[in-house]
């Protein structure tokens, strides 16, 4: 069996790819492959605060529609483009992911890029990983400074 280390740059380039794809035109959106990535009930933070949800009708539905407000904005590109894991112990790690979010901004045609980190805790309890927790930045702040809100 390949190591969680491994297991987790798999699990995570799959997750670039899917969201890569949901920007695209047309937009191909694996709602359901988002959804098995994450574990039954998950916590965020970022600057705004802390939340928790359960991977449910209310997140299936939010999913599509953050992807099309990232398209609304001219996102045009979502990809990781580094990835660390840590091993917390034999079930559980952490993976800090540098990701590149491009865009045509759509008022003017100003090509650009955002770059972030998002720290992600991932358990391994029946074999595959699933996102219990997340640390991501303000994106609605980024998105601002870049003129894309």
């Amino acid at each position: 069996m390949a190591t969680l280390e491994a297991q987790t740059i798999a699990f995570f380039k799959a997750y670039s790819q899917r969201s890569n794809d949901a920007l695209q035109s047309p937009p191909k959106q694996d709602v359901d492959g988002t959804i098995a990535g994450f574990a039954p009930f998950f916590v965020g933070a970022s600057p705004k605060g802390v939340f928790g949800g359960a991977s449910e009708a209310t997140f299936r539905k939010a999913i599509p529609q953050a992807f099309q407000r990232y398209r609304d904005a001219g996102g045009n590109r979502f990809e990781i483009t580094h990835i660390a894991v840590t091993e917390l112990d034999d079930c559980n790690v952490m993976a800090r992911t540098d990701w590149e979010f491009g865009y045509r901004r759509p008022n003017d045609g100003v090509v650009g890029t955002i770059a972030f980190q998002n720290l992600y805790f991932l358990n391994f309890a029946d074999g595959r990983p699933k996102i219990f927790a997340f640390i991501t930045p303000d994106e609605d702040q980024a998105m601002r400074e870049h003129g894309l809100v």
